[in-house]
């Protein structure tokens, strides 16, 4: 029973300490596998985080690499249809420059034209008559008076609406015909039947956009005849309207001229005709 009892006991010795020896082991291998995954997750995020920091990096270069090329051919497209935009703008201002140019090359032709015919005229009604359908193509509207005594008598006209017409008007009743007699002087009326002159006819009446000019036919000193005439005012954005006034004072003055010339000849032919 002694041998049995000691041999128990040195059996639950060994194995007490066996089992403790057990447990340190297992306490160790726990706390080495226990840093090992600490260090491994610690392992794991500073991988996650270069991972992270090289993808944020990549795509910055990405993008901006993206963003240059973006903005390289946006700027070529911009510099393309600016070139482009200003070529056509140059062109258009070619094209204008070189319009207006013959503008002013069909206005002194016609200018030119008018003159010669004038100079051709040999009789007071065929001046007359060049003078109205010269102005006429400058202006909207032209009619033409003859002062006779104290009458305004309506000689022609051209592009008056009918029953708007100008007649036949006593110096008394003529208002701005009669003031530009007087003085001599050529003047401008009104443009509309609110804002016109309350002395002009009524067929001097226009549109809003143009105005009128009445200019007298001096012949020898003396007011012989009127010439009337309305066309589109003068405005920045109309160059083509706005030389009509002067070219039309101008056709007056050239057949009042030739008037003054085909009178004193035939006063001549008169005077110097045998009896």
């Amino acid at each position: 029973m002694l041998i049995e009892h000691r041999v128990r006991e040195t059996i639950d010795a060994f194995a007490s300490r066996l089992r403790r020896d057990l447990d340190a082991h297992i306490r160790a291998l726990v706390s080495d596998l226990t840093r090992l995954i600490q260090d491994g997750h610690e392992g794991w995020r500073n991988e996650m985080e270069r991972a992270v920091a090289d993808t944020r990096v990549d795509a910055e270069r990405t993008f901006r690499t993206r963003l240059d090329t973006t903005r390289a051919d946006l700027m070529r497209d911009l510099d393309a249809r600016l070139s482009n935009e200003r070529a056509e703008l140059e062109a258009g201002v070619a094209a204008q420059r070189a319009e207006m140019r013959q503008d002013q090359i069909d206005v002194f032709s016609r200018l030119v034209g008018n003159i010669r015919r004038l100079d051709e005229g040999t009789s007071l009604s065929g001046i007359l008559e060049t003078l109205a359908r010269g102005a006429a193509v400058e202006a909207s509207r032209v009619g033409i008076f003859i002062v006779d005594g104290e009458m305004l008598r309506s000689w022609g006209h051209f592009g008056f609406a009918s029953g708007n017409t100008p007649h036949d008007t006593p110096l008394a009743d003529a208002g701005v015909l009669a003031h530009v007699i007087a003085n001599k002087q050529s003047a401008f009326v009104a443009k509309t039947a609110d804002d016109r002159d309350p002395d002009a006819p009524l067929f001097m009446q226009m549109p809003t956009d143009h105005h009128g000019l009445v200019v007298p036919i001096i012949v020898g000193g003396d007011v012989v005849g009127l010439l009337y005439a309305d066309g589109l005012d003068r405005r920045p954005d109309r160059e083509r309207a706005s030389v009509w006034p002067e070219q039309v004072e101008l056709l007056v003055r050239h057949a009042a001229l030739r008037l003054e010339n085909v009178t004193s000849v035939r006063t001549v032919e008169v005077l110097t005709k045998p009896f």
